[in-house]
């Protein structure tokens, strides 16, 4: 898609109805006890990249959004945000696509598929061994010093260093990989018409240790690590990596969480130059509802992108640049989103 093609489908997408579905605060409904709850500035920035298209919001929270979608009380609405995100029951998490499904709405970012299959960790590690991607070994529970990671949670929720024996069936138990952890956000590309990868983002502990590990505890003092964009990755592991996004399948967005093996006892200050390959990276798991907010990794990444103009991400970025005012990572996203439904049969 040449530039010109590319402002004529921003175009296109003003005046579109977007409905934005989440959970209420103080929803104490049985059954919906085991949802996030977004804080306001998640909420808000998908609302106003509804704006910054120059669409029109629709704001329900999820039991509004089921009644009227099986009463048929809805309003046309040609795209739904789903922001129900679970964080116990993995078979929950698909009821608002589902319920998308049923009434024949395209949902952001993703399907009940690709929920079921992504969010579960032992079938995202089979399909990653299935397509040769490196995967840390899985452990006996008698070893004591490897990664534990709930089978069905995110936002790294339950990830620790060590096991509990009586949690083995609960999720998966690996090697650790000593190195540093990188996350890599891929989207659909409309200069391409294609799913890509942004530039990985690595998370880099300030002791240089490769003992770190980006967990439960890590994420939420948020004060331990920088955030460092890297931008060499070989073709090799970016055609892979999409490859293997594409079967679950991710249309709009995702991210994939990885290791980065190295042997030496500190990490170096050059990670940036690091090329990132088949051999050094080890498969975590891959988020097909990644959490999109300022100054995150999907941010940092497009930041780096718009800035090396030999990133294919390069010209859709700075022409979505100069295409609105106030551009934000959620609205370039969303905007990537709805014309990647436009360009497939949904």
């Amino acid at each position: 898609m040449i530039e010109n093609a590319y402002t004529s489908a921003l175009k296109s997408l003003k005046g579109k109805t977007i409905a934005i579905v989440y959970i209420f605060e103080k929803e104490d409904a049985k059954g919906f006890e085991h949802y996030h709850v977004w804080k306001s500035d998640i909420i808000s920035g998908w609302l106003n990249a509804v704006q910054e298209l120059e669409c029109l919001p629709f704001i329900l929270d999820v039991r509004t959004f089921v009644q009227k979608a099986i009463g048929r009380t809805l309003p046309v609405i040609d795209f739904v945000i789903n922001l129900n995100c679970g964080s116990c029951a993995l078979s929950s998490m698909s009821l608002v696509p589902s319920i998308c499904s049923f009434i024949s709405v395209p949902c952001i970012p993703c399907d009940a598929v690709s929920i079921v299959t992504g969010e579960n960790k032992r079938i995202s590690n089979l399909l990653a061994s299935a397509m040769n991607l490196n995967v840390p070994k899985d452990l006996d529970s008698s070893i004591t010093d490897g990664v534990y990671r709930p089978l069905n949670l995110g936002s790294s929720i339950g990830v620790r260093r060590g096991l509990v024996a009586e949690n083995v069936c609960n999720g998966v138990y690996q090697e650790f990989i000593f190195g540093y952890d990188v996350t890599i956000p891929l989207a659909y590309n409309p200069y391409i018409n294609d799913l890509d990868l942004f530039p990985p983002v690595a998370y880099i502990p300030k002791s240089c240790d490769p003992n770190w590990m980006y967990d439960e505890v890590e994420k939420i003092n948020d004060n331990s690590f920088t955030i460092l964009p890297m931008l060499n990755i070989s073709e090799r592991l970016k055609k892979k990596l999409i490859e293997f996004a594409k079967l679950f399948p991710i249309q709009t967005f995702g991210r994939i969480d990885a290791r980065i093996k190295i042997t030496e006892k500190k990490i170096s200050e050059k990670v940036a130059d690091v090329v990132l390959t088949l051999d050094n990276l080890y498969f975590i798991e891959i988020n097909p509802m990644p959490t999109i907010e300022k100054e995150d990794s999907f941010d940092y990444a497009l930041s780096a992108a718009k800035k090396n103009e030999n990133h294919n991400f390069y010209n859709s970025a700075n022409t979505y640049d100069t295409f609105v005012k106030n551009p934000s990572i959620n609205g370039f996203l969303l905007s990537c989103s709805m014309i990647a439904f436009s360009t497939t049969k949904y």
